[in-house]
Protein backbone atom coordinates (compact mmCIF):
# COMPACT_ATOMS: atom_id res chain seq x y z
CA UNK A 1 0.00 0.00 0.00
CA UNK A 2 3.11 2.43 0.26
CA UNK A 3 3.57 1.91 -3.22
CA UNK A 4 0.07 3.60 -3.80
CA UNK A 5 0.31 6.15 -1.69
CA UNK A 6 4.02 7.27 -2.92
CA UNK A 7 3.24 7.33 -6.76
CA UNK A 8 -0.46 9.12 -6.11
CA UNK A 9 1.27 11.60 -4.41
CA UNK A 10 4.24 11.86 -6.88
CA UNK A 11 1.25 12.12 -9.42
CA UNK A 12 -0.64 14.62 -7.32
CA UNK A 13 1.36 18.47 -7.92
CA UNK A 14 1.43 17.64 -11.94
CA UNK A 15 -2.09 16.29 -12.76
CA UNK A 16 -4.89 17.80 -10.05
CA UNK A 17 -7.09 14.55 -10.67
CA UNK A 18 -9.42 13.84 -7.48
CA UNK A 19 -7.77 11.53 -5.06
CA UNK A 20 -9.93 8.44 -6.11
CA UNK A 21 -8.71 9.35 -9.29
CA UNK A 22 -5.14 9.39 -8.39
CA UNK A 23 -5.36 6.03 -6.39
CA UNK A 24 -6.81 4.68 -9.11
CA UNK A 25 -3.84 5.04 -11.69
CA UNK A 26 -1.38 4.50 -9.00
CA UNK A 27 -2.90 0.77 -8.05
CA UNK A 28 -3.20 0.26 -11.87
CA UNK A 29 0.19 1.17 -12.61
CA UNK A 30 1.69 -1.33 -9.62
CA UNK A 31 -0.54 -3.43 -11.49
CA UNK A 32 0.94 -3.57 -14.60
CA UNK A 33 4.16 -3.65 -13.02
CA UNK A 34 3.23 -6.67 -11.32
CA UNK A 35 1.67 -8.43 -14.29
CA UNK A 36 3.72 -7.47 -16.87
CA UNK A 37 0.62 -6.87 -19.27
CA UNK A 38 -2.05 -4.17 -20.43
CA UNK A 39 -4.86 -7.17 -20.46
CA UNK A 40 -7.82 -6.12 -18.30
CA UNK A 41 -8.82 -9.29 -17.25
CA UNK A 42 -4.87 -10.19 -16.20
CA UNK A 43 -4.79 -7.64 -14.64
CA UNK A 44 -7.78 -7.86 -12.25
CA UNK A 45 -5.80 -10.94 -11.19
CA UNK A 46 -3.14 -8.55 -9.30
CA UNK A 47 -5.06 -6.05 -8.69
CA UNK A 48 -4.78 -4.64 -5.01
CA UNK A 49 -7.88 -4.95 -2.48
CA UNK A 50 -10.47 -6.95 -0.87
CA UNK A 51 -12.78 -7.17 -4.44
CA UNK A 52 -13.30 -10.38 -7.00
CA UNK A 53 -11.17 -10.47 -10.17
CA UNK A 54 -14.79 -9.95 -12.01
CA UNK A 55 -15.37 -6.37 -9.61
CA UNK A 56 -11.55 -5.46 -10.38
CA UNK A 57 -12.30 -5.71 -13.77
CA UNK A 58 -15.56 -4.09 -13.78
CA UNK A 59 -13.73 -0.75 -12.11
CA UNK A 60 -11.03 -0.57 -14.54
CA UNK A 61 -13.52 -0.84 -17.82
CA UNK A 62 -15.56 1.88 -16.06
CA UNK A 63 -12.81 3.94 -15.77
CA UNK A 64 -11.67 3.94 -18.83
CA UNK A 65 -14.72 4.23 -20.42
CA UNK A 66 -15.35 7.35 -18.53
CA UNK A 67 -12.33 9.09 -18.04
CA UNK A 68 -10.09 10.73 -21.13
CA UNK A 69 -6.99 11.09 -20.02
CA UNK A 70 -4.94 14.30 -21.58
CA UNK A 71 -1.86 13.16 -22.86
CA UNK A 72 -0.22 16.34 -22.74
CA UNK A 73 -0.40 16.62 -19.50
CA UNK A 74 0.97 13.28 -18.49
CA UNK A 75 3.77 14.19 -20.84
CA UNK A 76 4.73 17.13 -19.00
CA UNK A 77 4.93 15.10 -15.75
CA UNK A 78 7.14 12.61 -17.03
CA UNK A 79 9.50 15.10 -18.18
CA UNK A 80 9.24 16.90 -14.80
CA UNK A 81 9.72 13.87 -12.69
CA UNK A 82 12.72 12.54 -14.95
CA UNK A 83 14.37 15.55 -14.98
CA UNK A 84 15.63 15.66 -18.51
CA UNK A 85 17.17 18.69 -19.27
CA UNK A 86 16.73 21.32 -22.06
CA UNK A 87 16.97 21.10 -24.90
CA UNK A 88 15.12 17.87 -25.14
CA UNK A 89 16.36 15.42 -27.73
CA UNK A 90 13.39 13.78 -29.91
CA UNK A 91 12.91 10.88 -31.97
CA UNK A 92 10.43 9.78 -33.87
CA UNK A 93 10.16 6.08 -35.62
CA UNK A 94 6.97 4.28 -37.70
CA UNK A 95 6.86 0.48 -38.13
CA UNK A 96 4.37 -1.21 -40.82
CA UNK A 97 3.51 -4.52 -40.11
CA UNK A 98 0.96 -7.31 -40.61
CA UNK A 99 -0.90 -9.57 -38.51
CA UNK A 100 -3.18 -12.15 -40.53
CA UNK A 101 -5.51 -9.70 -42.37
CA UNK A 102 -4.89 -6.87 -39.63
CA UNK A 103 -2.02 -4.25 -40.95
CA UNK A 104 -0.60 -2.20 -38.01
CA UNK A 105 1.12 1.55 -38.66
CA UNK A 106 2.42 2.95 -35.68
CA UNK A 107 4.05 6.15 -35.25
CA UNK A 108 6.03 6.62 -31.90
CA UNK A 109 7.65 9.99 -30.87
CA UNK A 110 10.12 9.46 -27.78
CA UNK A 111 12.38 12.16 -26.09
CA UNK A 112 16.08 10.49 -25.66
CA UNK A 113 18.03 10.78 -22.40
CA UNK A 114 21.17 9.03 -21.96
CA UNK A 115 20.20 6.88 -24.89
CA UNK A 116 16.95 5.55 -23.69
CA UNK A 117 13.81 6.84 -25.61
CA UNK A 118 11.13 7.32 -23.09
CA UNK A 119 7.61 7.76 -24.36
CA UNK A 120 4.52 9.11 -23.22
Amino acid sequence: MEQIKQIREKMRPHLGWHGARLSFVAMFLVALFKAKTVNLPELATVWMGQAEEESNYKRMQRCFRSFEVEMSQIAKMVMKLAEIPKPWVLSIDRTNWSFGQTHFNILMLSVVNEGIGLRG
